[in-house]
C-alpha cells in the first residue's frame, strides 16, 4: 500500500535540498529523461538519450524495465516513475552535466516534482519540461522564444511557458536543481528544433522502441 502521508514527508524533506544555483559553469553533455508504459502487463519503462551541446549529436543512451507497482497519484508522480530513471541514469558511463526530465520541477505544489527529486537525489542540475500546465497560466506571444511566468498555488512564480516553435503549443519549464530559471529557459529553447526540445524528443522515440520491441510472454 502506497503511503501517501510518508510520501508527502519525504517530499518536504526533499524539497530544503533543492538549489536553484550552484549551476553548471560548462555544459557538453546534455541528457533527456522520459518514460513509457504497458499498462496490460504492469511494466514500466525509461530511456535515457545523451547528446553533446551545442551540436546535439548523439553521444550515448541507455533503456531500463521494471514492474510498475505505484499507481499513479496526482503529485506523487515521482515515486512511480523516479525509481526506473534512476536505474537508467546509473547505467550511463558518465552522469550528463544537466538532465531534462518529461514532467515538472518545483512547478509542484510541494516544489518537488519528478525533475527536483531526480536533481537532489543524483545531486545535479535537473530542468524539468512538461507538456501541459500544473497551474494556470497566459498564453505567451505566437512567435519562437516569447514567454509568460507561471505562479504555484501561493503566486510564487515556478516556471515559464514557453513557445519553443512559431505558431505551435507552448511547452511548460520549470528548474528542478542546481539551475536557475532563465538558464533553464534558455536550453529547452536552444535545444528545440520542434515543439519539445531534442533530448526528450529523442528520449520519447527510445522509450516507445521499448516496447515496440520488447516481447511480453502471456
Amino acid at each position: 500500500m502506497f503511503d501517501l502521508n510518508k510520501a508527502s514527508r519525504a517530499q518536504t524533506r526533499l524539497k530544503s535540498q533543492v538549489t536553484l544555483c550552484q549551476e553548471p559553469r560548462k555544459i557538453i553533455f546534455l541528457a533527456g529523461v522520459d518514460c513509457g508504459y504497458d499498462l496490460k502487463h504492469k511494466v514500466i519503462g525509461a530511456a535515457v538519450v545523451v547528446l553533446k551541446f551545442p551540436e546535439l549529436t548523439l553521444e550515448e543512451k541507455a533503456t531500463y524495465l521494471m514492474d510498475l507497482k505505484i499507481p499513479y497519484i496526482s503529485g506523487f508522480l515521482s515515486f512511480r516513475e523516479a525509481p526506473v530513471i534512476l536505474k537508467t541514469i546509473r547505467l550511463l558511463e558518465k552522469l550528463p552535466d544537466v538532465t531534462m526530465i518529461d514532467g515538472n520541477g518545483i512547478a509542484h505544489p510541494r516544489r518537488m516534482g519528478l525533475a527536483s527529486h531526480i536533481g537532489v537525489i543524483l545531486k545535479t542540475s535537473t530542468i524539468g519540461c512538461a507538456k501541459n500546465p500544473i497551474y494556470p497560466y497566459s498564453m505567451p506571444g505566437p512567435m519562437r522564444g516569447e514567454y509568460t511566468f507561471y505562479n504555484d498555488q501561493n503566486g510564487c512564480k515556478v516556471g515559464y511557458c514557453l513557445r519553443t516553435q512559431d505558431r505551435i503549443k507552448p511547452v511548460f519549464v520549470s528548474p528542478g536543481n542546481k539551475i536557475g530559471f532563465e538558464k533553464a529557459r534558455d536550453l529547452v529553447l536552444k535545444c528545440s528544433k520542434f515543439r519539445v526540445p531534442e533530448p526528450l524528443r529523442q528520449a520519447h522515440i527510445e522509450t516507445k522502441e521499448i516496447f515496440s520491441s520488447f516481447f511480453f510472454p502471456f
